[in-house]
């Protein structure tokens, strides 16, 4: 893997989506304020003061746990194939994804930084690319099985959204049962495997960006050969499989319940209808979010941001005034997306910064 992390043209890219990030924060922003009847900024001030600091603080915590739980499942698998893997590095691993994920169309440039640190920490190529690709699948997996929850025990829920929200969901459903059954079709077929690299070395010695095709095939076929053989692997690692599952599991549902306690946070000291009330209108916030990780999930924008807004926006409406829903929203969404980027970003700049002096 080439060293450009950190070069010229590396920054230039980084600092592109960085600046389309902050652009579409502050759309995102302005679309909820405009379509919220009653909303200020001094709304927002009032729910931030007469919030519970507990629960905001545990709202901080579950943010936190979404970068966490995908360090344990990312070193569960890495671990299972015999390498080594601290927890330290794992969340280096998680903030890079995460953060990368958040800035760039699709979250195409996750994957990518995360296998930069891993295979700069010594993890094998083949390792390292059949790790994210089952985390990927479980991740996806993991999102389905929320949602399927939720539809199960609350399908109310569903009607919390705009109709362009409920088709949303279901056209995300289905790209997501695709994409999980594609990324484990991709981790262990054989052909699939060689017939993709050895396209992608066929339009890349064309396009000039190979220049010895003969080479490149050499080590392609060294990389399958190692790929393959972790492949094979697999029915062996049932059990770490399933460890990684339920690490996919917890990480969303720790992303999901920021919105839950900040809901909590902000209404439990003057709850209507008692503290009972507040809770369950929480975790049904709760089940809300993962329909919106679903429905926003193939929106090709850095973080589905305006899409992902809107949906939480409609969701808050569906149990409490439009202006309150709107500072929720945008609370809740700092806590859960912005909070986590920057907190990411800074763990990526740290790790780089210390790889560069070793």
């Amino acid at each position: 893997m080439k060293d450009s992390f950190g070069s010229a043209q590396d920054k230039k890219r980084k600092s592109l989506w960085a600046a389309l990030f902050l652009v579409l924060a502050a759309f995102s922003v302005f679309i909820v304020a405009s379509i919220s009847k009653g909303f200020s900024l001094r709304k927002i001030r009032e729910q931030i003061e007469g919030a519970d600091l507990f629960f905001v603080g545990v709202s901080f915590l579950s943010m936190f746990c979404f970068i966490f739980f995908e360090a344990l499942a990312l070193r569960t698998l890495v671990r299972s194939f015999g390498h080594g893997c601290t927890l330290r590095s794992s969340l280096t691993y998680s903030a890079s994804d995460i953060y990368f994920s958040a800035i760039t169309p699709s979250a195409t440039g996750g994957q990518p930084a995360c296998a930069y640190f891993m295979v700069k920490d010594g993890i094998p190529t083949s390792c390292t690319t059949i790790s994210l690709v089952f985390n990927v699948a479980l991740y996806t997996i993991a999102i389905l099985i929320c949602g399927l929850v939720t539809m199960i025990l609350t399908p109310s829920v569903y009607f919390y959204f705009r109709p362009y929200g409920r088709v949303l969901i279901v056209i995300g459903a289905l790209i997501l049962i695709a994409l999980a059954l594609l990324f484990i079709f991709i981790a262990v077929k054989h052909s699939v495997i060689n017939a993709v690299g050895r396209l992608l070395i066929r339009v890349g010695a064309k396009l000039r960006l190979i220049k010895n095709r003969a080479a490149a095939e050499e080590r392609f076929a060294l990389w399958e050969k190692e790929y393959m053989r972790y492949a094979a692997e697999i029915p062996r690692h049932k059990p770490a499989i399933v460890k990684a599952l339920i690490f996919n599991v917890l990480q969303r549902l720790s992303q999901f319940a920021v919105t839950m306690f900040m809901y909590i946070a902000v209404n439990i000291r003057h709850a209507v209808g008692g503290a009972g009330a507040v809770f369950t209108h929480g975790a049904r916030l709760l089940g809300a979010q993962s329909l919106i990780s679903i429905g926003s999930t193939f929106i090709p924008i850095p973080g589905a941001m305006g899409f992902t807004d809107l949906m939480m926006y409609d969701g808050f409406c569906a149990i409490m005034p439009e202006a309150e829903a709107a500072g929720l929203e945008m609370l809740s969404r700092f806590v859960s997306f912005y909070s986590c980027v920057i907190l990411c970003f800074i763990v990526v700049i740290i790790k780089s910064f210390v790889r560069k002096k070793a």
